[in-house]
């Protein structure tokens, strides 16, 4: 009688962790941390946002054409508990759509670096990770112009600055790390598939 040895496939062998991927374990860790907070943070500040945007009935959180001001404005800003509920509640929606993209970056690169922590570093769920980022980064570039083209045909326009170079930043940086997503995306599929025929 003959006995036959099966090798163990490849993905299921684990190696021992060298100090180079200790490192980025380590680091991914802290990321994630600091991500989780930046995340924490934006969330809170959108909440104190929304809030004062409806109940605060002062003079220091005002908006003219050109921004938002926190204490003193222009004299061409107006007290933003004096506009009417309506105007509010617009703007309050301006607010989250202009947050949502900031908050959901966070939320994803969050979500890649406590994969990088976990040891998965090439997984689909990386790439995946990456498009997000690359979504959300190209989100956040085009919110401006997209609440401004609504607001100003609504009629509910009064922070005409909208134009800013790092919008462009912005959407460039996203289609970088979403080809980046994908091209990691499609290099797994092809070392699956050399693998499947080893």
């Amino acid at each position: 009688m003959s006995v036959i040895m099966l090798k163990p496939r490849a993905e299921t062998l684990t190696a021992p962790e060298t100090a180079a991927q200790r490192r980025v374990r380590l680091g991914s860790r802290a990321l994630a941390w600091l991500f989780t907070g930046l995340l924490a943070v934006s969330v809170a500040i959108l909440a104190a946002a929304l809030i004062a945007m409806l109940f605060y009935k002062g003079e220091l959180l005002r908006i003219g054409p050109d921004n938002c001001y926190i204490g003193d404005g222009p004299p061409n800003s107006v007290a933003f508990g004096s506009l009417p509920l309506v105007h509010r509640l617009v703007y309050c929606l301006v607010g989250i759509v202009r947050a949502t993209p900031i908050i959901m970056l966070f939320w994803s690169a969050r979500g890649l670096f406590r994969l990088y922590a976990g040891g998965k570093v090439f997984a689909p769920a990386n790439a995946a990770q990456f498009r997000r980022i690359g979504v959300w980064l190209c989100a956040y570039a085009v919110s401006p112009f997209a609440c401004h083209l609504v607001l100003s045909a609504t009629g509910y326009e009064i922070d005409r600055n909208w134009a800013h170079m790092a919008s462009v930043q912005a959407f460039v940086l996203g289609l970088l790390v979403f080809v980046i997503g994908e091209v990691m995306r499609v290099g797994r599929e092809i070392e699956e598939d050399r693998e499947a025929f080893v």
